[in-house]
């Protein structure tokens, strides 16, 4: 069995704020450890079904640097760096049978999402992919379905597994917070949450082959709302962007990954004009 796990930070058990998600803060070594004892949960759990099970992280938060390799479970191998081909969720091909995203968040505008924001706070007000507003979790769910394989756990704030039940009822998900702002939260004990994790992710793996991949219909259509009409600006440097009004710009391509890396261009760009 082949095993794909995508890890942010926002919704790693105990995370409420920037002291912990941010290189630049205080608290963000306690922050990394958290973060890894999440993802070590659910390779524990995976083991404690198949222990020969062939494991890949990614880390897929900000500079995607975050955890440290000499504390990851032995039995993973680890993507790092930024940036990557497929962002958060580089490596996955056709070879795994489900994925898995640890410490994801909700998308912006959530109400009590912690620390929710879609792709880039700064840059992105909203995402919709074929008309439905998506926030990383769907999104990077498209990119596993494109491959074939399904989206089987979701963990983080309560908000995101409402989220993740969205895009499908049969994800099985851990909520290890719940949010009372989007800077507060009423978090479960870390060493509890690990240990939830590690039965959902086990059951998680034992029904994954009744979990349909979420494959997205072509051609794809990523519509783009920016902060701000500067972003969008940059971002129609890119020939295949298509402007529809000052703030939002349009791509469609005739398969998702495609319009994905336009997704994803077009924040590069947007970053520029920052």
């Amino acid at each position: 069995m082949k095993v794909f796990i995508s890890v942010d930070m926002e919704g790693i058990s105990g995370i409420v704020d920037r002291t912990m998600v941010s290189r630049t803060e205080g608290d963000y070594e306690k922050g990394r450890q958290l973060m890894v004892g999440d993802v070590n949960a659910a390779i524990e759990g995976i083991l404690s079904v198949d222990p020969n099970a062939i494991l890949k992280v990614c880390d897929g938060h900000g500079g995607m640097n975050n955890i440290n390799p000499t504390e990851l479970h032995r039995s993973a191998t680890l993507v790092r760096g930024s940036p990557k081909p497929l962002s958060q969720v580089s490596g996955i091909d056709g070879s795994f049978d489900a994925a898995m995203f640890v410490g994801y968040h909700s998308m912006k505008g959530t109400l009590q999402g912690i620390l929710s924001h879609t792709y880039s706070g700064a840059s992105i007000a909203s995402l919709h992919i074929n008309g439905v507003e998506a926030g990383e979790t769907a999104m990077n769910a498209g990119i596993a379905g494109f491959y074939g394989v399904p989206l089987v756990l979701v963990t983080g704030d309560l908000a995101v597994t409402l989220e993740a039940k969205a895009v499908n009822p049969e994800i099985v998900t851990v909520a290890v917070k719940e949010a009372v702002s989007r800077h507060a939260a009423d978090c479960i004990h870390p060493e509890k949450a690990k240990e939830m994790i590690r039965q959902g992710a086990a059951e998680a793996v034992k029904k994954r082959r009744s979990i349909k991949p979420h494959v997205v219909p072509q051609p794809v259509d990523f519509t783009i709302r920016f902060t701000d009409a500067s972003r969008a600006d940059a971002a129609m440097f890119i020939p295949t962007a298509e402007r529809l009004d000052g703030v939002t710009v349009r791509f469609i391509h005739k398969d998702y990954i495609t319009a994905f890396n336009a997704f994803i261009a077009a924040v590069m760009c947007s970053s520029t004009a920052s």
